[in-house]
């Protein structure tokens, strides 16, 4: 009768170990993926942040770029304040003094004069010109940054929730190995309770 019931304990005792084996087994595996996911999350972040960093980079170019358009554009601005004067007064000047020229047959010393006074206000024209191609140029890079910026936050959000994904498949992880553990101490007290009895 003795023996039966040794049998009979014998068998619990290799079903139960057997079964803590396959659980353990069985969180292996589940730990292995979350190492894969673990792993996976962190490559993104730095992918993500690389082309984060890319970017940025970038639009500090392009802020510089502009404010040197700026204090090229001001240094230009300030001549056009002193004067008084905007591109459609320079071309009323122009056509002012040449209608003059052509109606009223100035002297030839006039005339001089006259054709200097045009064509320092063709200069000014030019750089009334250069002024709105500044213009321009600086309205298209300050797109460009805020195109770039927006890429820049969406790349930063991936960072973010990649970031969250790694922590979280660390932190199962980490409860993962916990048990792991605390089922390897039962399989090993299993296993001697089992070896103790044959």
């Amino acid at each position: 009768m003795v023996n039966n019931n040794t049998n009979s304990n014998n068998n619990n005792l290799k079903d139960e170990l057997e079964k803590v084996n396959n659980e353990i087994k069985e969180l292996y595996e589940n730990a292995k993926e979350l190492k894969e996911k673990r792993n996976n999350a962190n490559e993104n972040v730095k992918e993500y942040k690389i082309k984060r960093e890319e970017i940025n980079k970038l639009v500090k170019e392009k802020i510089e770029t502009i404010r040197k358009l700026k204090k090229e554009r001001g240094d230009l601005l300030s001549e056009f304040k002193e004067l008084r004067l905007n591109k459609d007064l320079i071309s009323q000047k122009i056509q002012q003094l040449e209608t003059i020229i052509e109606t009223k047959c100035p002297s030839l010393e006039e005339e001089r004069r006259l054709v200097a006074e045009i064509e320092s206000y063709k200069k000014l024209l030019e750089k009334s010109e250069i002024i709105e191609d500044l213009n321009k140029k600086i309205m298209a890079l300050s797109e460009e940054i805020s195109k770039l910026v927006k890429k820049s936050a969406e790349e930063h959000k991936k960072v973010l929730e990649n970031a969250k994904v790694s922590a979280e498949s660390h932190q199962k992880l980490m409860e993962l190995y916990t048990q792991i553990n605390k089922l390897k101490e039962k399989s090993k007290e299993l296993y001697n309770k089992l070896k103790n009895q044959e």
